[in-house]
């Protein structure tokens, strides 16, 4: 995701965006062992018609896992929870999900080797317009889509760490 990072680089008062993950961190349901629901993100200052998400895991060595795309989301205090993973989507919010690294379309979540603790960013995009992008498409083509057309951004970032097997949702190992 090299070219939104240059897009944006040379744009520090377009920067506008407060984005939050709701109760700043991912809860049990937002995550591999969980029933790995889309977590709602909080989006403040948005002057934008429209808004793109890119969730990607940060910190590793190599290529970075793009965990979510979601684009054509129109102006919104907040990204509703647990969006369904489908292409297109009308409920509970209008918009479209793209073809994560996993494969999936949609959120996958995260589930780093037990034990193993890594970050994920939350970037978000206020966009001027609505993009010409069918659901399923790539990190790449979103990417390029959204060439030109970025008004404003934010980003929010949270960690997980795994638990040890037979330690997860509060049971000792």
């Amino acid at each position: 995701m090299k070219l939104i990072e240059e897009q944006v680089a040379h744009k520090p008062r377009q920067r506008g965006l407060d984005v939050w993950v709701e109760g700043g961190d991912l809860t049990d349901d937002e995550v591999c062992e969980g029933t790995q629901y889309s977590p709602q993100l909080t989006i403040g200052n948005l002057r934008a018609p429209f808004v793109a998400v890119i969730m990607e895991e940060m910190g590793r060595e190599g290529p970075v896992n793009v965990h979510w795309l979601l684009w054509n989301v129109e102006r919104a205090e907040a990204i509703p929870r647990n969006l369904p993973k489908q292409p297109e989507i009308t409920r509970p919010i209008r918009g479209r999900q793209g073809r994560n690294s996993f494969g999936n379309i949609g959120y996958t979540a995260p589930c780093p080797p037990q034990g193993a603790k890594r970050g994920y960013r939350f970037r978000v995009f206020g966009l001027s317009e609505e993009l010409e992008l069918e659901g399923g498409a790539t990190g790449r083509d979103l990417e390029k889509a959204m060439e030109g057309r970025i008004l404003q951004f934010g980003e929010a970032t949270v960690e997980y760490e795994r638990p040890l097997s037979g330690n997860f949702l509060g049971t000792p190992p």
